[in-house]
């Protein structure tokens, strides 16, 4: 039982970095659900991804894809202003596929999170 508490304990760091880390997004978006979060932290880890590579990493529909694509780029799928955090550009090797990598803001606001957990 000991090892487990130890072991417990070990893990707060981490843990309360990881609070402070979603508590910074939700202060920035208060809105944004944990799977735009999660789309996100991929491209931000995957420069150049594929919508298609997202569906086969994330467990989400083509069409929850699309929508949190749309919603972390510049317009969202009602056509109103999106969060500005990704951009998306054409494969130059195949047409149908759309690259995305993070925008300065984007690139921006994963400086500032990294530097809560890694503080």
């Amino acid at each position: 039982m000991t090892n487990a508490v130890s072991t417990a304990n070990d893990r707060k760091p981490a843990l309360f970095r990881t609070v402070q880390f979603i508590e910074q997004l939700r202060e920035l978006f208060p809105d944004i659900p944990m799977q735009t979060i999660s789309v996100f932290l991929l491209i931000a880890m995957k420069p150049g991804i594929s919508q298609r590579d997202l569906l086969k990493l994330l467990d989400l529909s083509q069409a929850g894809i699309s929508r949190n694509v749309m919603a972390l780029g510049e317009m969202n799928r009602h056509g109103k202003p999106g969060l500005g955090l990704i951009v998306q550009r054409k494969d130059p090797f195949d047409n149908r596929q759309v690259m995305l990598s993070l925008s300065p803001s984007g690139k921006a606001l994963v400086a500032r999170v990294t530097a809560i957990v890694a503080a």
